[in-house]
Order: structure tokens, then C-alpha cells, then sequence
């Protein structure tokens, strides 16, 4: 572990860009860990999704400490610690529980929600399921007010067995791929039909 990178790593601010960055992950698959000297950000996907891990690790390399890596079907990375992360942490968790934070929609971004896409999307027919099957009946309907409001994009809720997760509709997908044209890597670009 390289001591004076992680200091400078400390010492600096996530530019917007990284923080839309990590708040797109968290709304996903990203979570953020406990460490000695408070929290780090982790990614961590498939295998198959390398290039993705890969692209948020060349977004975010200015706060790691070392390059990601795989282990059995997995391929990961994580932060140094950050007092960001801990901020995050405060909102986006209530005990181990990731919850929906109270003022989302002031981080609801293009590249927030295109991150987001990429992590939870799934393309279904001719719409777009986003598996948010973690937050409850409530923060999803609050997510749906949210993505209408901010982005224009109408999505309505998917049950899944005992859960719910969001389902835009085929007339909101023009507006998506809009939206997301800019961000979307191209090994991602499958979840939309691109």
C-alpha cells in the first residue's frame, strides 16, 4: 500500500463528475465499505463486465491505491478511504440497510442515471427494467416522481416475487437513449439495444 498516495487521495475533492460517478453505483451495485480510518467506495461486477470496472476505475484512479483485480467470477476495486464516502455513508445507509436518500433528486444527473442504467439496467422488450429490488415500495415510487421530474422519462413499478423494482416504458426509451448516448461505454450499450 502506497501511505503517500493515500494521503493525497485524502487531501482531495471528487470532482462533480466523480461524485455523479459514485452516486449513479450506489443507486446501483456499488456500496460503500467500513475501513480503519472510516469508509472506501467499492465496485465490484462480473467478470464479464471487466471494461465497465475498468472505466470507473480510470474515473476514479485518483482514489485508489491499487489496480483492480478478479477472483473467481468476480472482477473489483475499491477507494482509499475519503470523508466523501463517509458523508454518503451517513445518507445512503441506515445501519448495514442501503436506503434511498432524502434529497436523491439533487443528485439525479444524466451521468448519475446513465452509471445507474449501466449497473441495474436490463433491457426488456421494448422497455427498461432498472433492479431495484433494495429499496422498498415507497423509495421506488419516489425514484419513478424523481426520473419523471428531473429527466422527463416515465417508468412505473415492476413487481418482483415480494419486491418491486422499475420498469420504463417503451414510450420514455428514445428519451433514455438521449440521455445516455453520451456515457454509455460500448461493451454497456447492449442494455439499451444500441
Amino acid at each position: 500500500m502506497d501511505t503517500k498516495r493515500a494521503i493525497i487521495a485524502r487531501n482531495q475533492q471528487l470532482t462533480s463528475r466523480q461524485q455523479e460517478i459514485v452516486i449513479g453505483s450506489l443507486l446501483g451495485d456499488g456500496y460503500l465499505v467500513a475501513t480503519t480510518r472510516g469508509f472506501a467506495f467499492r465496485v465490484n461486477h462480473g467478470i464479464k463486465q471487466k471494461d465497465y470496472v475498468d472505466w470507473k476505475y480510470s474515473e476514479l484512479e485518483a482514489f485508489t491505491n491499487s489496480q483492480p483485480r478478479g477472483h473467481e467470477n468476480s472482477y473489483y476495486f475499491r477507494t482509499v478511504s475519503h470523508d466523501f464516502f463517509g458523508k454518503l455513508r451517513q445518507i445512503f445507509y441506515h445501519g448495514a440497510q442501503k436506503v434511498l436518500p432524502a434529497h436523491i433528486d439533487q443528485w439525479i444527473t444524466p451521468l448519475a442515471f446513465s452509471v445507474w442504467v449501466m449497473d441495474d439496467g436490463a433491457r426488456d422488450k421494448g422497455q427498461l427494467r432498472l433492479n431495484t429490488q433494495s429499496f422498498t415500495k415507497g423509495e421506488n415510487e419516489v425514484l419513478i416522481r424523481i426520473l419523471k421530474a428531473k429527466l422527463g422519462i416515465a417508468a412505473n413499478l415492476n413487481r418482483d416475487k415480494d419486491r418491486f423494482r422499475l420498469r420504463i416504458k417503451a414510450v420514455s426509451m428514445p428519451c433514455v437513449r438521449r440521455i445516455t448516448v453520451p456515457y454509455i461505454i460500448p461493451s454497456m450499450q447492449y442494455k439499451l439495444s444500441l
